[in-house]
């Protein structure tokens, strides 16, 4: 569904909501339900759109730490401020004329519904901002994939543009394919699209690799990542001076191993530099061994 439409579709339920709810809660005239209805949308379509971009543009992406405190300040400024523009509507609507107008609080038990009902809004918008870029993410639109392939393929380039979505918590974000982030293969150091923005991401940060489908997961100090790259053409892509492929689901940067264990059976348990522990297969363990000096 496309974003417009999402969002239209979204301002009018939440219209019919809180118009339901009034006449259901306050019995009020139809006049009266349609008036509660847009006095409580207005707040949240304005300061909605207002949280919508700053944690698409500002937080996504950030350390989780950095995400939960500013969600506290954002949503305790959408509270306060979706609280204040609501009163003032409802004093504009319900006032006799100019000299009618008022602007009065609610009754302590409202104030304390409507904060709850506010902060609860707040999570939705969030949440649902947090979903959209994920999904955004995850998903290749035709016209990107016919660039991909014009371009010819390159894997390499493929690998490089696509390193890096700072992962919020430990499940992986998705890295987006896009021709705006293709760079020179001689750089170690790239650029990726995330977003309105373009971050940096060095790829002797890379820690390993796992093969997930038609996707990778990429594990760096900065977090996890998901990349619509398949593990073989990873492994065809980095220098094999650094990279291993270790198992048919793995592949690791020897410079990020901490240290190695037999595992039993020829295999080795390899413990990298950043806690993670990867079981490696026969031939994996051969190819490091030979490392051994």
């Amino acid at each position: 569904m496309r974003p417009r439409i999402f969002n239209l579709l979204a301002i009018a339920g939440v219209f019919l909501a809180y118009t339901i709810t009034i006449r259901l809660g306050l019995r009020l005239d139809l006049a009266g339900c349609l008036l509660g209805g847009i006095a409580n949308t207005v707040p949240v379509v304005i300061f909605g759109m207002g949280v919508r971009r700053i944690v698409v543009q500002r937080l996504v992406g950030r350390p989780l730490a950095m995400q939960l405190t500013a969600h506290l300040l954002l949503c305790a400024a959408f509270a306060t401020l979706s609280y204040g523009l609501l009163i003032v509507l409802l004093g504009l609507f319900n006032g006799a004329g100019p000299e009618g107008f008022a602007v009065k609080p609610f009754s302590a038990s409202g104030t304390a519904w409507q904060s709850l009902e506010n902060v609860t809004t707040y999570a939705l918008i969030a949440a649902i901002a947090h979903l959209q870029v994920a999904g955004k993410a995850l998903h290749l639109s035709d016209k990107e994939v016919s660039g991909f392939q014009a371009n010819g393929g390159a894997v390499k380039s493929a690998v490089k543009e696509a390193i890096a979505i700072p992962a919020v918590s430990a499940q992986p974000d998705a890295a987006r394919l896009g021709p705006e982030a293709r760079t020179d293969p001689g750089l170690s150091r790239y650029f990726v699209r995330i977003g309105d923005e373009l971050r940096p991401l060095d790829i002797d940060t890379v820690i390993s690799i796992r093969g997930a489908d038609d996707y990778a997961e990429v594990r760096t100090p900065a977090g996890t990542h998901l990349v619509r790259v398949t593990l073989a053409e990873f492994a065809q892509s980095l220098d094999p001076a650094k990279y291993v492929r270790v198992h048919r689901s793995w592949i690791v940067n020897t410079h990020r191993i901490a240290r190695a264990e037999p595992a039993g059976g020829g295999r080795l348990l390899l413990h990298m530099e950043n806690g993670q522990t990867i079981s490696t297969s026969r031939d994996g363990a051969k190819q490091l061994r030979g490392r051994v000096l």
